[in-house]
């Protein structure tokens, strides 16, 4: 019989999800305490919202999302970012992902919060559209050289994140990554040669540090969504499937009657997970 918990950031449960997620996500050291607590803690739109399921007071699986602030059909709203899933191997195919999900789902409508977004990979779509109700659309990734150019009309966005001069500190602050911002682009350099774009902002908010040392760029690479970028003016190159690791899938659920047009979306890098 399992026992189903609400998360608790607390300095104790964290580093109990540290060890537990560390112990499935063999391939990344990211999951330590400093980056949970930044994710689960010091996210100023509030604290992490999800459930753990125990089994004879083991962890066995977790699942969470943080608050964040969109724009949907043009109204600010409060929902939640869909972030860090994982069942131990032993309890895998008793659905404890979708149990999990759907209590926080439950929790988050009553208390306020309109909606879920967020990034799935080709393991995880599945049970985010089929069993969880969620609407998808891959995010596009491209690679090139050069600036990424932008539409001079001003697009309506049927969905968006805000950010706000705190907002935009704490994402940057990220202790796992270290990002370079030069000419109102926000980037990172996750292999060598490759520079990553998380996003361009026309913001006050945006604290150059485009001095320090980086890595040698050969090219850049964008992953995202966002219509209002002219591929036409860009010289960039869509990424086939086949020569990705893992596609990447952009997810929404609205928890209440509010849907968006799924082809006016604008998601980015810097708009989701801990890049």
């Amino acid at each position: 019989m399992y026992n189903f918990k609400q998360v608790s950031p607390t300095k104790e449960k964290i580093i109990e999800y540290s060890n537990f997620l560390s112990s499935i996500y063999l391939n990344t050291n990211k999951f330590s305490y400093e980056f949970l607590k930044w994710q689960y803690l010091d996210n100023p739109d509030g604290s992490v919202i999800g459930f753990d399921a125990y089994y004879n007071d083991v962890l066995a699986a977790h699942y969470v999302t943080i608050p964040v602030k969109c724009y949907v059909n043009g109204k600010l709203e409060l929902g939640l970012l869909s972030l860090n899933t994982a069942t131990h191997e032993e309890h895998r195919g008793k659905r404890l992902f979708t149990k999990l999900a759907n209590l926080t789902y439950d929790y988050a409508k009553n208390n306020n919060f309109k909606f879920v977004c967020g990034v799935a990979n080709s393991n995880s779509i599945h049970g985010f559209t089929k069993y969880l109700g969620f609407t998808s659309k891959p995010l596009m990734v491209k690679v090139g050289l050069g600036k990424v150019m932008y539409n001079s009309n001003k697009i309506n966005y049927s969905f968006k994140r805000e950010w706000t001069e705190k907002s935009l500190k704490w994402r940057l602050s990220n202790p796992f990554t270290k990002y370079r911002v030069s000419n109102r682009e926000i980037s990172y350099f996750p292999k060598f040669g490759l520079k990553a774009i998380l996003g361009q902002f026309k913001s006050e908010f945006l604290i150059e540090n485009k001095n320090r040392q980086y890595k040698f760029q050969l090219l850049k690479m964008y992953v995202g969504l966002d219509s209002s970028i002219d591929w036409s003016r860009s010289f960039y190159f869509k990424v086939p499937n086949r020569l990705k690791s893992s596609p990447l899938i952009f997810i929404y659920k609205s928890l209440e009657s509010t849907n968006i047009d799924i082809d006016k979306v604008k998601f980015q890098i810097i708009d989701f997970d801990g890049y």
